[in-house]
């Protein structure tokens, strides 16, 4: 079989395509034949060795994948050879045409998705979701601000927000191209935040009284002027730090209890590798549910073959892609 395994960290020409020996199946777990891959963000950090200390080579890569079990250990039930899924590996590993996994970084895709789709799907929404449903417990009539909203997790906020009854619902992209595809996806407006500053149109369909609603991604400059926005009772949920490569300890701004309380605002953050799915089936579950009810699918803005995964991570770090990018195998 053939795999992505880091010899050493540094620019997209270090990911090379290999074969490799095909893996046991574990007493208790799977192997899973890969169709599809969805790529984030996090692993071109990775990737570059920066994302957390202690990395070293040769390094596994990849959080997500859909494909189909074809062996299964005398020691598990919950899935059976054949079925489709979708693979979860916070551990990493998901760069492979077979990906071992076990019953906790295995999930039920929606019905009626593509294994594009299937890929795209579960950090994007799963993240999109948590934020809004768990942390910030959002509620109709409220409205919402997506940064970096032409993204992965910015379609999926947009898309699951005007499904939930939110109002208005503002984003920001870096391109008029960029802000007309999210505002398809249902958003009121969004601002080129490259020509306007994105708090004059917040205040604008907000009557002044700011956002009830913020979910952040990019750090720095953006993160202030978002949580300048928020109304009181606001609630903003952290999900990264785009546009901070270096020196994140020094680099990230403080927040001071002070400010919290004297605004009335909270603040919180969602590290999508924390969450433990298979100890959440029930929020899974009703995620799953409600994007069949309401026919919501991922964006997927580039698709790249599986042994271009080089071009397809150049593609995320010069911000070429609107939605999801994914690696396809079949």
């Amino acid at each position: 079989m053939k795999k992505y395994l880091l010899e050493s960290f540094g620019g997209p020409e270090v990911l090379q395509l290999k074969d490799h020996p095909t893996p046991d199946c574990p007493a208790d777990g799977y192997l899973v034949e890969a169709r599809a891959m969805g790529l984030n963000f996090a692993e071109t950090v990775e990737r570059r060795g920066e994302y957390s200390r202690g990395q070293k080579c040769p390094f596994e890569i990849g959080k997500e994948a859909a494909g189909v079990v074809v062996a299964a250990g005398p020691q598990t039930s919950r899935f059976q050879v054949g079925d489709e899924v979708i693979v979860i590996k916070f551990s990493n590993g998901c760069y492979s045409e077979i990906i071992v996994a076990n019953d906790n970084q295995l999930l039920e895709p929606p019905r009626g998705l593509s294994w594009n789709e299937r890929a795209a799907f579960a950090n994007t929404f799963g993240t999109a979701w948590f934020a809004l449903q768990e942390i910030a417990r959002v509620r109709a009539g409220e409205s919402a601000l997506g940064q970096a909203a032409a993204g992965g997790v910015g379609t999926a906020t947009v898309m699951l927000a005007k499904a939930l009854g939110m109002g208005p619902i503002i984003g920001t992209a870096g391109t008029d191209e960029k802000c007309a595809l999210v505002e398809s996806h249902g958003a009121d407006a969004c601002v080129n935040y490259t020509s306007h500053d994105f708090r004059d149109k917040a205040r604008e369909l907000t009557e002044g009284l700011g956002v009830d609603y913020c979910i952040e991604s990019v750090g720095g400059e953006v993160y202030d002027r978002s949580l300048e926005l928020l109304a009181p009772l606001g609630r903003m949920v952290i999900i990264g730090f785009s546009s901070i490569r270096d020196n994140y300890a020094e680099a990230i701004p403080r927040l001071h209890p002070l400010t919290v309380f004297h605004r009335s605002i909270t603040v919180g953050g969602l590290n999508v590798d924390n969450i433990k799915y298979h100890h959440r089936r029930a929020n899974w579950a009703e995620l799953v549910t409600f994007a069949e009810k309401h026919d919501i699918r991922p964006h997927i803005g580039n698709v790249f073959a599986f042994d271009d995964a080089a071009g397809a991570h150049t593609c995320l770090e010069r911000r070429q892609s609107v939605g999801k990018v994914v690696l396809s195998v079949a």
